[in-house]
């Protein structure tokens, strides 16, 4: 079955019928294309930024979207903890914490990893404390900094 109109069965009425319905819709997506790859549009490709206990202090640049894995020993069993202490949340927001403790053997220790998503321009700190929770700040044995410059 023909679904071409009646009038337009030879060749040069079929290809001008083709030629005026498909020329709309090519146009819409080469004026599309072309709008897209003017703009400047480009995927954005975030990255992780991993850190350790030797990464102390540290001053990073990172970008907006960015994520950023902090990852320290903790032994659970001693009642010390990892904890976040402070963050500026308005350039940084925590996503998660878990601690992982691979040895099966009682008392043993593991880490515990952050991860924080950097959401927004601008200067700021995450900032963690090792600490019994239930003895408050006075038992914070140590602490863990890093300083973020999260750049456009």
């Amino acid at each position: 079955m023909n679904c071409m109109p009646k009038k337009a069965r030879s060749p040069i009425r079929m290809a001008l019928y083709l030629f005026r319905t498909a020329l709309p819709s090519a146009l819409c997506f080469i004026f599309f294309m072309i709008a897209v790859s003017c703009s400047g549009y480009q995927k954005a490709s975030n990255m992780t930024h991993d850190f350790v206990e030797k990464d102390n202090d540290r001053t990073v640049d990172i970008r907006s979207g960015d994520t950023v894995r902090i990852t320290l020993p903790e032994n659970a069993s001693t009642g010390y903890r990892w904890a976040v202490d402070r963050s500026d949340e308005e350039v940084m927001t925590m996503l998660s914490s878990d601690a992982h403790y691979t040895a099966k053997a009682v008392g043993a220790g593991g880490e515990v990893v952050f991860i924080f998503e950097a959401k927004k321009n601008g200067a700021g700190e995450v900032v963690l404390k090792n600490w019994r929770s239930w003895e408050g700040d006075s038992s914070v044995t140590d602490r863990f900094r890093i300083r973020v410059n999260v750049l456009p």
